[in-house]
């Protein structure tokens, strides 16, 4: 039986599930009025056959979980998520540089500098008594630089959409076969 990768990743969360939902009970009560042999022969009985159970889905997952593994690296699916998670990095740096302020306008910083290096004289000056520093702060950003860290954030985000378009394609196209003993245990267990 073949199955698509989306069909696949909908089917390893599902086996997860019903992984999780099978208990395994290590202890039981018992009451004075239980036969001791007969409920311990019981819950032993139906401890063994749920972590069973859970050992077969769990074989039948990482089985498709390989198989998924090996058609995406055939498919290309791994380096398209690789450059994916590479334009999200760089999505994010240059997001820092699109929300940059611009830089100050030269003729501003010169004369707030002037300002402070014409102040060096009077000790008692105000910036000093309240602990302002003789620098002046701006940004290294031009409103140029700005626009086109915006519009590279566009383009990367372009560029996303496609490769995960790709990425869908491929998945919805690719199929892996499942080994018969694997769909055995699934139709047993009611997954597919």
């Amino acid at each position: 039986m073949n199955i698509t990768l989306r069909k696949a990743s909908a089917l390893q969360n599902s086996i997860n599930d019903a992984v999780k939902a099978i208990k395994v009970e290590l202890t039981v009560e018992i009451n004075e009025f239980q036969s001791v042999e007969d409920t311990l022969a019981k819950a032993n009985t139906a401890m063994i056959e749920n972590d069973a159970r859970r050992q077969k889905l769990t074989i039948a997952l990482y089985n498709i979980r390989a198989l998924v593994g090996t058609a995406n690296a055939a498919s290309g699916i791994n380096t398209a998520l690789a450059k994916a998670a590479f334009i999200d990095k760089r999505i994010g740096q240059m997001e820092e540089l699109a929300k940059a302020t611009e830089m100050t306008a030269f003729e501003v910083i010169t004369g707030k500098l002037d300002k402070i290096r014409n102040d060096k004289g009077d000790v008692s000056r105000r910036s000093t008594i309240y602990g302002y520093t003789d620098t002046v702060t701006t940004s290294v950003l031009g409103k140029e630089q700005i626009t086109q860290a915006k519009a590279e954030v566009l383009n990367l985000k372009k560029q996303k959409q496609k490769i995960n378009d790709e990425v869908l394609e491929l998945n919805v196209k690719t199929e892996v076969p499942l080994a018969d003993e694997t769909v055995a245990v699934l139709q047993a267990e009611g997954l597919i």
